[in-house]
């Protein structure tokens, strides 16, 4: 009898694990969608047009080119302030021209460049965003192609070169092919040729020795940059 009733407890046992309830498993919880909130781009105001002083049909017919408002652009203004030290201070951000946006920039310069040049506007892509948003073309003033590297005070810091360092290097490769310059930020420029260098594979090794960084994180080697330069037709420089 006891016997009996060991098995019975033993059976009992067995049956209350067996009808324990599950352990509960939680569905994967769906992460919440990132919003990324941008900043809304500002128009050129009435009053920054007239502080600005462009000529209406220029600002008129640059926003018809790109299908986009006119927006202001700032140069930051650097001057040593007035301590022993002869440290420099950055002002407060000048009026200097205007931007657009458009995805369109190399056709907008090539329509737009030769009939803005003549009356003392320049043209340039000012922002390259490489297809992921709009870049920023922008006019400023200017008489020569090399006040755009110097209103982007243009520099490489990493490789000591200053914007001035870089626009003779510019001016010496003139001698080997002609270009327009068509587009600058702080850290990068970009031409087009007019008049492809001889020999693409030297004006490449030129371009690697001033900015290897185009080798390095961009094309790999010399060979390929110099490939690439020829089907774009132009040359990039930057410095990481």
């Amino acid at each position: 009898m006891a016997g009996r009733y060991v098995v019975l407890c033993v059976v009992l046992a067995l049956l209350g694990l067996s009808c324990t309830p599950e352990k509960r498993i939680d569905a994967p919880r769906k992460s919440s969608p990132v919003v990324v909130l941008t900043a809304r781009p500002q128009e050129l105001s009435q009053e920054q047009r007239t502080e600005l002083g462009f000529p209406p049909h220029i600002i008129a017919q640059v926003e018809a080119a790109a299908a986009a408002h006119a927006e202001p652009f700032f140069e930051t203004v650097l001057m040593p302030s007035q301590n022993l030290k002869g440290d420099v201070m950055i002002m407060r951000e000048r009026l200097a021209g205007f931007s657009v946006r458009t995805r369109k920039a190399e056709k907008l310069f090539a329509s737009l460049a030769d009939t803005l040049r003549p009356q003392g506007y320049l043209i340039f892509r000012s922002e390259q965003n490489y297809g992921s948003v709009p870049d920023l073309v922008t006019v400023i003033r200017g008489a020569s192609e090399y006040d755009i590297l110097t209103m982007q005070k243009t520099e490489a810091r990493n490789y000591k070169l200053t914007t001035t360092a870089i626009i003779r290097w510019l001016k010496a490769q003139r001698k080997r092919a002609s270009f327009v310059i068509t587009g600058a930020g702080q850290d990068w420029v970009e031409a087009r040729f007019t008049k492809p260098p001889k020999d693409m594979y030297d004006f490449a090794l030129r371009v690697y020795s001033f900015a290897p960084d185009v080798v390095h994180q961009g094309a790999g080697t010399v060979g390929k940059l110099a490939a690439q330069m020829k089907k774009a037709n132009g040359f990039y420089l930057w410095w990481d």
